[in-house]
């Protein structure tokens, strides 16, 4: 055996113990998910890049997978939560829930065969863009107004900009079902998993759609209640609509993308609104609060109402003793000013969102609503994946009226302004005349609209307020509120109906749509609603859109693949007295001969054998590439005589199955071990050219494999290069991870917190330095990647997780007595 083919990186130990490893398919770079439900990213040296904590306690993972283009990592927990997470920096781009525990996670990416070429408009006869006026583009201040925070990628948040080739993240659960997202994000079928077995426990084990989207193959594990045994079965279904339909589906993916992007940028702009408002809220409560307090000790505990002494003052002109003594004292001049600033400020800020960002976001979402109708009315395109054009004419309208209040948000925000300056102004002479100070010449005059301003925003404001009503954000117990209320504007951002809607009878518009009721039904014209806030055409509209607009389209496509083969695979019998390790399943598809293969040991690891069983991926060929082939490992080849490995006499005649996983197109990584107590682990390459077709039993549709009567078994034993496989001294293996792309592999040790890792192709991996970099953005990533292969990659790595240094040299005995 060559010693450099499988050159020892480094080892390392972990603070908890781990129970999921992924390599990226792009970058040196490991995913791992240990019992305490954190993801830890690692280098290949084994720096952490980051780490990204549960989403609740208790909260454990039970999938992870890589986007194909390696930057994004996609986490499913075992409550059904998804997440997928920037590699740069661990943000969380997406977050979906399916139903019960995620058991599977797979992603692929979309090969096209014979010569046929991706291209980025699939309709040439499309020349919409050149007619359509182009979407004002989203504000880049997308964080706090305050702290004037920048986002490059606004428009881009799901990062999509980049994808061209389908690919789709297949997610598997313990509820009889198979979820597909389309880049990760759309989600594109359910698919129910269907056995006439009477279990009722079945959750899939593992899933994987060959690269052309023809064929979809599912590892089902079933369980009976009452009953010991397990069984596991293979199931194929047909997925030729993925395959004809592959445009479509990344335009409406992508689309879909778009809107979800819009609604978080929605969201955010409207939290933000409801903050600015607040702060006016609790900028007014502060000063009048103490005003209202005083005023009822000096009435012996009788309230009333704090716009009634304004208004005698507005009135009058003389201002009762309370409300003297608060403005000279309480209030003053200069009190006055910085309060006046304060709220203009707020009332500025929520000027700006609406201006900047309300009402730019919401002719967005009509605009992409709009578009995706279009695409619903081309029935052989998109109407057969579900869209439904009904469903995106309710959608259309609801985002329409969304449009209409943002507008009439805006007039009232104006008026509220108006209001709240000719309050300000005329308190501000009332204040320097108290103090026998000349008030300026232009602002001792006021008119009759001044005089209705003022009255306007007292009675709007003012009425309520009282010590009763102070509590500015709400009273759990009581349900009051602030006692300030500025209820023209703060009712557009509460989740109830508008309490003072605007007066529309004078709008022109308005008047003409009530007279022509030809166009009530109009599917061009928006309903104006006056009675529900932002908050809650925003909340019918994500309803809208989660339950049956995007749910269709994954129903209907769920419902199309047809199931073409069932296999029982074999069944096993718990033991009572142990729990041991399940049987491991391996798939993957072979583009060039169309073929997808499932790998798996048909009993609890570790096994002496394991199958390889081929399907074709294409339907009508079912009946005539179907096979099966087990695999033992007997005496392996002759070593590298000058190697320090045993003699022949007392070589190994038998090995043990560990693991298996996918390395490359042309070969499998398996992790063995050598039979008897004080085997060695075995880290092997096996080329797919030595499995002999001729050698596989055919299988037919509907064979159930657990009842065949005889499979033709290979020992490859003797046939496996003496350069492809290596002893692993000094440890206790448990599985594996391994990246045909990146050439590397990660040993488990079997006490879970130990990994040692190798680089399989060691002159090569020293020749492919200039691989293109996982991202073009700031490049950090590409800093740091350079570091990481320039640096030396054994000894002088750093151990970010210190579990004590002498624990990096365990020796072979205390490996098997912490493990036993």
């Amino acid at each position: 055996m060559s010693e450099e083919a499988f050159r020892q990186v480094d080892e390392k130990h972990v603070s908890n113990e781990i129970c999921h490893m992924v390599w990226s398919p792009r970058i040196d770079l490991v995913a791992l998910a240990n019992i305490q439900g954190e993801v830890i990213l690692h280098r290949l040296s084994w720096q952490k890049v980051w780490t990204l904590a549960p989403p609740g306690e208790g909260e454990t993972v039970g999938g992870l997978a890589w986007r194909p283009d390696g930057k994004v990592l996609a986490v499913g927990y075992k409550s059904g939560q998804l997440k997928l997470c920037d590699v740069e920096n661990a943000e969380v781009l997406h977050t979906m829930t399916v139903e019960g525990e995620v058991t599977s996670m797979t992603w692929i990416s979309q090969v096209f065969t014979d010569g046929v070429e991706w291209t980025a408009e699939p309709y040439p006869e499309d020349s919409s863009a050149d007619y359509l006026p182009k979407l004002q583009p989203l504000n880049k201040s997308y964080g706090t107004l305050s702290k004037g925070q920048q986002e490059e990628n606004v428009e881009d948040s799901k990062r999509l900009k980049d994808q061209k080739e389908l690919n789709l993240l297949l997610v598997g659960t313990n509820r009889d079902e198979l979820q597909m997202f389309v880049y990760g994000i759309f989600h594109a079928a359910v698919v129910s998993i269907s056995l006439q077995d009477g279990s009722q426990n079945r959750r899939v084990h593992s899933a994987i759609l060959s690269q052309d989207l023809h064929c979809l193959s599912v590892v089902v594990e079933s369980t009976l209640e009452m009953s010991d045994d397990i069984d596991y079965y293979l199931l194929t279904y047909d997925t030729t609509l993925f395959a004809s339909r592959h445009k479509e589906l990344r335009l409406l993916a992508l689309k879909y993308g778009q809107i979800a992007t819009l609604m978080g940028y929605l969201q955010t702009t409207i939290q933000q609104m409801s903050e600015a408002w607040e702060d006016i809220l609790m900028a007014m409560d502060s000063k009048l609060l103490k005003f209202a307090e005083d005023k009822k000790k000096a009435q012996s505990g009788q309230s009333s109402s704090v716009s009634n002494d304004f208004l005698e003052l507005l009135l009058f002109g003389t201002p009762s003793e309370e409300l003297e003594q608060f403005l000279q004292h309480e209030l003053t001049e200069k009190g006055l000013k910085k309060l006046g600033h304060s709220i203009e400020t707020s009332y500025s800020n929520i000027q700006k969102l609406v201006v900047k960002h309300l009402q730019s976001v919401s002719q967005a979402l009509v605009y992409h609503l709009s578009e995706l109708r279009g695409m619903s009315l081309w029935y052989d395109k998109f109407g057969v994946l579900g869209l439904d054009t009904s469903d995106l004419q309710k959608a259309v309208q609801l985002a329409g009226s969304f449009v209409l209040n943002t507008s009439q948000l805006q007039q009232v925000i104006d008026g509220s302004i108006k209001n709240f300056k000719a309050f300000f102004r005329w308190l501000y002479v009332v204040i320097l005349r108290l103090s026998n100070e000349q008030p300026p010449a232009e602002l001792s005059k006021m008119t009759q609209h001044d005089v209705n301003f003022v009255a306007e925003f007292l009675r709007d404001n003012f009425t309520q307020f009282s010590p009763e009503a102070n509590n500015l954000f709400g009273d759990s117990d009581s349900g009051k509120k602030s006692g300030f209320k500025l209820e023209k504007v703060g009712q557009y951002l509460k989740k109830e109906n508008l309490s003072s809607p605007p007066d529309t009878s004078n709008n022109p518009w308005q008047q003409y749509l009530n007279a022509s009721t030809f166009h009530t039904d109009s599917p061009v014209l928006y309903p104006v609603d006056s009675n529900h806030s932002l908050v809650q055409l925003q909340e019918q509209l994500v309803e809208l859109m989660t339950t049956t607009v995007f749910h269709k389209p994954a129903v209907v496509i769920g419902q199309s693949l047809h199931c073409m083969c069932t296999n029982h695979l074999f069944t096993l019998t718990r033991p009572e007295d142990s729990t041991p390790r399940k049987p491991v399943f391996c798939q993957f598809t072979d583009v060039e001969r169309q073929r997808c293969y499932t790998v798996f040991t048909a009993d609890f690891l570790p096994c002496d054998k394991f199958l390889v069983l081929r399907q074709p991926t294409d339907p009508n060929r079912t009946d005539t590439d179907s096979g099966i082939l087990a695999v033992s490992m007997g005496t392996l080849a002759s070593s590298n005589p000058n190697s320090s490995s045993t003699s022949d006499s007392d070589r190994c005649s038998q090995h043990t199955v560990l693991d298996i996983a996918y390395y490359d197109p042309t070969s499998l990584s398996l992790l063995l071990q050598e039979e008897g107590e004080d085997g060695r682990p075995v880290l092997l390459q096996l080329s797919m050219s030595i499995l002999n077709s001729s050698k596989f039993t055919k299988l037919a549709t509907t064979e159930n494999i657990a009842s065949l009567s005889h499979i033709n078994e290979m020992d490859i034993g003797s046939l496996v290069s003496e350069h492809s496989y290596r002893h692993l001294e000094n440890m206790k293996a448990h599985s594996f991870a391994v990246s045909g792309t990146r050439k590397t592999a990660t040993v488990l040790f079997s006490s879970k917190r130990r990994v040692r890792i190798f680089l399989m192709d060691a002159e090569e991996e020293e020749d492919d330095d200039d691989e293109e970099d996982i991202t073009h953005g700031d490049g950090e990533m590409d800093k740091s990647q350079t570091e990481s292969q320039s640096e030396p990659r054994a000894e002088d790595s750093q151990v970010m997780e210190d579990v004590g240094g002498d624990e990096d040299k365990e020796n072979t005995s205390s490996i098997y007595s912490e493990d036993s």
